[in-house]
């Protein structure tokens, strides 16, 4: 398990945005605001209606502010998911008072 982000560099990794968006690719590079760059990446869109939908964005940039959470993808899991049907992840919201 990676406990830095320098650890997953160049490494397929998955991330879940802070408006549910579930978000596969290669980490490139990031940045000290963890602003990541991902290549070859991919989103998932999930629905009760249909099998995963698979959304392919090529080289993607992500604000780091809007990292909810950022794990390694293993070989064994990823691709065998074309036929889960799940309600979509709702966004996650920050109360600050």
């Amino acid at each position: 398990m990676a406990s830095t982000l320098s650890e997953l560099t160049n490494k397929s990794v998955t991330l879940l945005t802070c408006d549910g968006r579930l978000i596969t690719g290669t980490l490139l590079g990031y940045d000290q605001l963890q602003n990541l760059i991902l290549k070859q990446s991919y989103e998932k869109v999930y629905s009760m209606e249909a099998p995963v939908e698979k959304v392919e964005l090529g080289l993607f940039v992500v604000r780091g502010d809007n990292v909810a959470v950022i794990s390694e993808v293993t070989t064994a899991v990823d691709g065998k998911d074309e036929d889960v049907r799940a309600e979509p992840i709702p966004p996650i919201v920050q109360n600050v008072t």
